[in-house]
């Protein structure tokens, strides 16, 4: 699958090839079972018939040594009473030989170190090492030996201790575990990984208890049993002669410890099943499959094609453990050779994503109960050589005594000839059918044990105990990380050692023997294909073992034996162009071939004649249209070279590319979760990679010139893009050993105390992420380590300096010259802080700014600058480093342009710099913020001049960005002032900036604000008046007439012509406001709800004011004002509002106290607003008023029911600023025009007006009698003389009515007073 550059990145970037390289290994676990390969993807239940399965030609496994039985035992030898076995204990290296109640051991990798143990009483019949469970024993007691007799079985603890180099191993006889057998006999041991120990005696599967137990007292005990796993109701109903079953004998026991599954052997051929759960405490005996049923199963599968015979005698059993195959479970061989391939599903075992312990979906390992057991069926049945008849092998394995079978090596050892036949899988990893080569090696002596042995550089990391392992890729390309594979014989001659001749030492005998054109190059270059003879040369030339140095040279002209350059091609080549296989030439043209270039479009095939036709999984996948259509589906083909650079790389960090490198422990520390030596060898590995890439020049050249031909153009695109291909992966490379060398440092210096100062949410993502991403873009995460280790060791000046140098020299690219500048100022300010205040502080902490302002761009602004505050209270420094960074992040000042102007679409690298210095920011706002919340506290400090401090600071920089951000914090701390009164000129903009964001009516009323107080007192007016005009309806009417206010003011300070033509303007439409404002007041009721809201928003006309709501509402006074406002004056309409003004006023007032009060204040309030205009008829509104107020005037329809007394004219002379004489003129002439007849013919009217006359003429006369005598008293004094003369005229006549003559004899005595007063 190729994986498309426009997808992962940049093409010559580091996180491309790293996920490509993720995605190769993620293939290669998904396709390294080998059932896929046995079975052809499960069609075929047969193999091994036939010369294809087999490959006869140079031996795999030569001899490397024999070694003898010592001495001592071959003496011991020559007296066996009763018992003799042999056998290996991997775990401590070591040969074990019984005879009779003694074991003897001794090391096969030394061949020395001969131990006995002879504390058994009894012959011993079985031993097993084990691993125990952890808590019975000392910590470092890490195995027992389990010993069966003809009496009882024992469990010993045993010591491995190293010294003097060498491995000592001691048994601890005096604390045993003992159980009787009760005359049974020990067949089987075995054991699991969780300690747990199973023997079988005779018919009966039993379970070795042994568990320390802690007594009252403190004091402990050893206390063991033996449980009989097979005593059940089920295997009783089992046994019962009806079912037609006999006891059979236990002979073998085979443990998946993976799976935690048992498989036991009877000595007649049943093979039984036993679940031990998916925790494995568990022991269940899930099935029991006859021989009989095997074999006719078997039998089937062969389509009754061989003689059932051949799959009777079953000789061992091997458990598939999970790392190994996930389709298969078992293998049993039988005595012709045959393998029996097991399972106990009953369909494919897919992948299925579960959730891990750190509750992430892990997408490659089962879990436990998803392998538990549902049959035991035969999945394939595989044949040995030899039984064809016309096999060119001869006679294959008959008679089969011991057996080892794994997923790639297979080893017989026969009872009647003295060969070990061996069958390897290692040279086909990629064949489409399970191919083995086969070797015979010799040997002497019966065979008791067959073992296979090899050192692994770097082990993957074992699951968690839910899950099971993930199957390994094959041995062949495990080749990198794993060596010395040997296969161990133990016979009664001693122990036989067979070296497996690996790829590398393949090819490095054929280089030795004839060189590049030799045929035993020739021939194994056409056995596993070109591209991984170039892997075995790559290895060969970063080798620095002597024997290498020697081929060296012939190694590298491996590197140019093919002649190819990648091209771009139609995909449609790689489809329909079958592969040139080598198999299918003459060795004559295959050197022919090798020696020309192949076309580089010719698809590649490195395995085989018949396996499918594949494309390189580090090929980019092309998105790219040329102009002519034959060329519009195009594909990189790349070389072999860049394929094999990227399989070797690839395979070395296989076991922990797409695992996590450390964990969780106690929730706040972290570990690492691979051995810190497999990762040093990884490291140094990868580094080999690197030299090799730079010494070999293996990165091409760039490649220069134009051409107009289409085929030419996309070869030099095809260059261009696998050497950015190659740049990527050595990118890679140096990134891969700079991560991996600092978790080393890490390591070495405490990574969980380093951890524990980490902040604890991060320590998640640290262990969230694979190591391909944490190479190719965790540049934070490793930032945040390195952090933590200089945190570490802060106040240490030699560790700092130490742990400095070690990062520079190791990790260049992670920690530069300005991380180490950093981490000295870092220094620098922890001294400073150890200071008391003064000079020398000052002095430290100017310095290590200073440094920091070097190497800015390393420094974390966040914990840095919490430490300049906290610990130093250096406030105006955070400005200066913060301000410094975000220049730093954005060199190209986009952000400003995104600020000023916007941005168009989604600009990542715009995006990013606004991001970048908001970073920046937010650490000196979040300052701010704790400074400010100080200040308020209780013990406020120093902290608001600190505040204070830090705010001009920024407002004195020149970083507009920076301003926009301490005005945004200072608006949400309503601290506006501070912003007017700043002198930064960034203000207007801003606000201007918020405003056209939508930010709120705030932003406004600020900008006109500081138009204000900056003296722009045109914009101030031109704003206000804007405001005002707003049809936003949230703004309210009051806040309109606030803002015509404003304007008004700010318009006549204002010094510009135009603005100041406009303030009438202003001052009508404020009139408007107002009116509308009495409107709203007047309406302001539960009733009239929207009208009030309407009212209470933008300021409508006059028309509408007047139509809609002053007419139908009858609001008589706002009508009049309305009509003022508008300077609209028709004196019909004026009259008439006023006479409708003054009969309200009589409607509304309940008695005659009311009526005068409420008619005095009504008429001497409208008087104060229109008292010099013709809107305030002042003769008509009396004459009104003495007609309505006499009682016997009254509107249509209306009633008249108060009377005026004569006491209120002089109150109402006073409100509208009239004289007393001045009233008395307009009485005098409203009676003597005899307009209304109210007055001339009617007694009441005539009675009434003379009571008003005479109140206001005694009124004059008392201020005149208080007046000294002057011009204008006696003025005054005729004036009202001849005023009332028409009144003493008319009572005194002889028809007037009794009272009103009686008021006439008053007038005239009044009168005779002012003829008095005006002599």
């Amino acid at each position: 699958m190729s994986v498309s550059f426009m997808e992962l990145g940049s093409a010559d970037s580091a996180e491309a090839a790293a996920n490509k390289v993720a995605l190769h290994v993620e293939q290669m676990l998904e396709s390294s079972d080998f059932f896929d390969r046995l079975t052809q993807t499960g069609t075929t239940p047969v193999s091994g018939l036939g010369e294809k399965f087999y490959v006869k030609g140079a031996p795999e496994f030569v001899s490397k040594r024999k070694m003898p039985i010592p001495g001592e035992l071959q003496m011991q030898m020559n007296n066996i009473h009763s018992e003799f076995s042999m056998g290996f204990f991997k775990q401590i290296s070591r040969v074990w030989v019984v005879i009779d109640n003694n074991l003897y051991m001794w090391n096969y990798e030394t061949n020395d170190d001969l131990a006995f143990f002879d504390s058994s009483d009894s012959a011993i019949l079985k031993v097993a090492l084990v691993d125990i469970k952890p808590g019975v024993f000392e910590d470092d007691i890490r195995y027992g030996l389990v010993v069966g007799t003809i009496s009882d079985i024992c469990l010993y603890p045993v010591f491995d201790s190293e010294g003097n180099g060498q491995s000592n191993i001691t048994i601890d006889s005096k604390r045993c575990f003992k159980i009787a057998l009760d005359g049974a006999t020990v067949n089987d041991i075995a054991y699991t990984s969780c300690g747990r120990v199973f023997y079988t005696a005779d018919d009966q599967l039993f379970e070795f208890v042994y568990e320390k137990q802690h007594g009252w007292f403190g004091s402990t005990s050893h206390k063991c049993r033996g449980v009989n796993q097979t005593a059940s109701i089920l295997g009783t109903i089992i046994s019962l002669p009806f079912f037609g079953s006999s006891k059979e004998q236990l002979d073998q026991i085979s443990m998946d410890r993976s799976r935690n599954l048992m498989y036991l052997l009877g000595r007649n051929g049943t093979v039984s099943v036993w679940d031990l759960g998916a925790d494995g405490a568990g022991c269940q005996k899930f099935v029991s499959v006859p021989m009989s049923k095997i074999a006719h199963e078997a039998l089937i599968l062969t389509q009754f094609g061989h003689d059932e015979s051949s799959f009777h005698n079953i000789t061992s059993i091997k458990a598939l453990e999970a790392h190994q195959s996930a389709a298969l479970n078992l293998v049993a061989t039988t005595a012709k050779g045959v393998r029996l391939y097991f399972s106990v599903s009953t369909g494919p075992q897919n992948t299925v994503g579960q959730i891990n312990n750190n509750g992430k979906v892990n997408e490659r390992n089962r879990p436990q109960t998803s392998v538990r057991p549902q049959c035991l069926r035969v999945a394939h049945v595989r044949f040995a050589p030899g039984v064809t008849p016309t096999s060119i092998y001869g006679d294959g394995p008959n008679g089969v005594s011991v057996a080892y079978t794994d997923e790639a090596i297979c080893a017989m050892a026969t009872a009647n000839r003295n060969t070990i036949f061996t069958f390897s899988n290692f040279f086909y990893p990629a064949t489409q059918c399970f191919v083995e080569s086969s070797t015979e090696c010799d040997i002497t002596g019966h065979v008791w044990e067959i073992e296979t042995i090899s050192h692994s550089k770097i082990k993957s990391r074992a699951p968690p105990k839910h899950l099971v392992d993930r199957v390994h890729p094959h041995p062949f390309y495990r080749s990198q990380l794993e060596t010395n594979h040997r296969l161990l014989v133990c016979s009664n001659e001693g122990v036989f050692e067979f070296a497996q001749v690996n790829a590398v030492e393949a090819l490095r005998e054929a280089l030795f023997d004839g060189g590049v054109e030799g045929n035993a190059t020739l021939q194994l270059w056409q056995k596993i294909g070109p591209t991984e003879i170039l892997i075995l040369a790559f290895r060969i030339l970063v080798s620095d073992t002597p024997i290498d140095e020697r081929i060296r040279g012939k190694a590298e002209q491996l590197l140019y034996s093919i002649k190819e350059n990648p091209e771009i091609i139609d995909n449609g080549r790689l489809a329909d162009r079958s592969t040139w296989s080598p198999n299918d030439s003459s060795m004559a043209e295959w050197r022919h071939r090798m020696k020309t270039p192949l076309l580089s479009s010719t698809p590649r095939n490195d395995a085989r004649n018949g396996q499918t036709l594949y494309s390189s999984p580090f090929s980019p996948a092309l998105d790219m249209s040329v102009a002519s259509g034959h060329h519009a589906n195009m594909k990189l083909s790349t070389t072999r070279r860049h394929d094999a650079l990227f399989f070797y790389f690839a395979r070395l960090v296989a076991p922990v590319w797409n695992d996590t490198i450390c964990e969780i422990f106690n929730e706040k520390h972290l570990r690492i979760t691979f051995e810190p030596e497999s990762i040093l060898m990884l490291k140094e590995e990868v580094q080999k990679i690197g030299r090799l890439m730079d010494d070999y020049r293996l990165v091409p050249n760039m490649e220069f010139g134009y051409t107009a031909n289409v085929a030419d153009r996309l070869n030099s695109e095809a260059s261009t893009l696998e050497r950015q291909s190659l740049i990527g992966l050595r990118k890679l490379v140096d990134a891969t050993v700079e991560t991996l060398s600092l978790w080393l440092i890490a390591y070495e210096h405490n990574l969980a105390a380093i951890s524990a100062g980490m902040n604890p949410q991060l320590l998640p993502n640290f262990c969230s992420r694979k190591l391909a991403h944490l190479v190719s873009d965790g540049s934070n995460l490793n930032a945040e380590l390195i952090r933590a280790m200089i945190k570490y060791f802060l106040g240490d000046e030699a560790g700092t300096k130490t742990l400095s140098e070690n990062l520079r020299q190791m990790c260049p690219n992670l920690y530069s010259e300005d991380d180490a500048c950093v981490t000295f100022a870092m220094e620098q300010l922890e001294a400073a802080r150890k200071k008391g205040a003064g000079s020398a502080r000052r002095r430290l902490v100017q310095t290590a700014v200073d440094m920091f302002k070097q190497s800015i761009g390393k420094v974390v602004l966040v914990s840095t600058c919490q430490q300049l505050a906290e610990s130093v209270e250096a406030y105006e420094a955070i400005v200066e480093l913060c301000l410094l960074r975000a220049a730093k992040d954005d060199p190209k000042r986009l952000a400003l342009l995104a600020y000023k102007h916007g941005r168009n679409g989604s600009d990542a690298e715009m995006l990013s710099a606004e991001k970048k210095r908001s970073d920046c920011y937010r650490v000196i706002t979040d300052e701010l913020e704790r400074l400010d919340e100080e200040a308020t506290s209780e013990v406020p400090r120093d902290a608001a001049v600190n505040r204070d401090l830090m705010i001009n600071a920024v407002l004195n920089s020149e970083d507009q960005l920076a301003h926009a951000a301490v005005f945004r914090w200072l608006l949400t701390k309503n601290k506006t002032n501070v912003i007017l009164q700043s002198k930064s000129p960034y203000i207007e903009f801003f606000l201007v900036q918020e405003i056209n964001a939508g930010r709120g009516q705030k932003y406004f009323d600020l900008l006109w604000r500081f138009y204000e107080k900056s003296g722009n007192y045109d914009k101030a007016a031109r704003l206000l008046s804007k405001l005002a005009e707003n049809d936003n309806w949230k703004m309210g009417l009051t806040q309109r007439c606030a803002y015509l206010s404003h304007a008004i003011l700010c318009a006549q300070s204002c010094k510009d012509s135009t603005v100041t033509a406009n303030i009438d303007e202003l001052r009508d439409r404020l009139d408007v406001a107002n009116v509308q404002m009495r409107i709203k007041d007047a309406l302001s009721s539960s009733r009239n709800e929207e009208l009030v809201a309407k009212l209470d928003g933008p300021i409508l006309s006059l028309q509408e004011l007047l139509l809609q709501f002053v007419v139908p509402f009858k609001m008589h006074k706002i009508k009049l004002a309305l009509l003022h406002c508008a300077g609209m004056y028709v004196e019909e309409h004026i009259v008439e509002t006023w006479e409708n003004i003054i009969q309200d006023e009589f409607t509304t007032a309940h008695n005659e106290d009311a009526l005068c009060d409420q008619l005095a204040n009504s008429i001497g309030e409208l008087f104060q607003v229109y008292r010099d205009t013709k809107y305030f008829p002042k003769e008509f509104i009396i004459r009104r008023i003495l007609e309505i107020g006499s009682g016997g005037v009254t509107g249509e329809g209306q009633t008249q029911r108060l009377v005026l007394p004569p006491s209120f004219y002089p109150l109402l002379c006073r409100k509208i600023k009239l004289t007393n004489c001045d009233f008395l003129k307009i009485a005098s002439e409203e009676f003597r025009s005899g307009g209304d007849a109210w007055w001339t013919h009617n007694s009441r009217g005539q009675e009434y007006i003379t009571k008003v006359v005479l109140k206001l003429t005694r009124t004059v006369i008392r201020e005149l009698e208080s007046a000294p005598t002057t011009r204008s008293r006696r003025s005054t004094a005729r004036e009202c003389l001849t005023h009332i003369l028409p009144f003493i005229r008319r009572s005194c006549d002889v028809s007037a009515a009794l009272n009103l003559q009686s008021l006439g004899n008053e007038l005239t005595a009044l009168q005779n007073r002012l003829s008095e007063l005006s002599n």
